[in-house]
């Protein structure tokens, strides 16, 4: 019998701050979040005939800002997750952040919650490209940032844009 691979899931949480003036991705500013996460798993209910029998071994949660949630609502979606699909012993869960929303209490819950890589949207250290590009952060956050997610996390990656001028 064939043994069917580990599945990696991936979770748009469309809502920002601000929409930034280059982005392509479904996002938002400021609508109505409430019954999101229960929106979620009940589409994921409709197709979970397709992965039985197979393991979460990464997850990585998107956007938009997905940190704007609460340590309380990943909680949420990660039980209901975990009651529908079998996660990897070691799975790796990532979450996409925004230097301009990074506040080290909140980071630490994202880390009791399972949270344990974060994807940071730095863009750009130098203030002028951040500036030209939409940011609501500046170098000097997005540095803080960065020093931070190193104290919290043992995995992280910055997202950088090339070519700016």
């Amino acid at each position: 019998m064939l043994t069917l691979p580990p599945l990696s899931l991936y979770i748009h949480y469309p809502w920002c701050v601000k929409k930034c003036p280059y982005c392509d991705f479904n996002s938002h500013e400021g609508e109505d979040r409430n019954g999101y996460i229960e929106a979620l798993l009940k589409d994921l209910d409709k197709d979970l005939k397709y992965v039985q029998g197979r393991s979460i071994h990464s997850i990585f949660i998107g956007g938009g800002t997905p940190s704007l949630m609460s340590a309380e609502e990943l909680s949420e979606l990660f039980i209901g997750l975990q009651s529908r699909l079998s996660f990897d012993q070691n799975i790796e869960i990532t979450l996409e952040t925004n230097p301009g929303t990074f506040e080290i209490e909140k980071f630490k819950a994202f880390k009791d919650v399972g949270i344990n890589r974060l994807s940071i949207g730095v863009q750009s250290f130098q203030d002028h490209h951040l500036s030209a590009l939409g940011r609501i952060h500046s170098a000097k956050e997005a540095s803080k940032a960065c020093t931070f997610a190193g104290q919290i996390f043992d995995n992280f990656n910055i997202d950088l844009m090339h070519g700016l001028e």
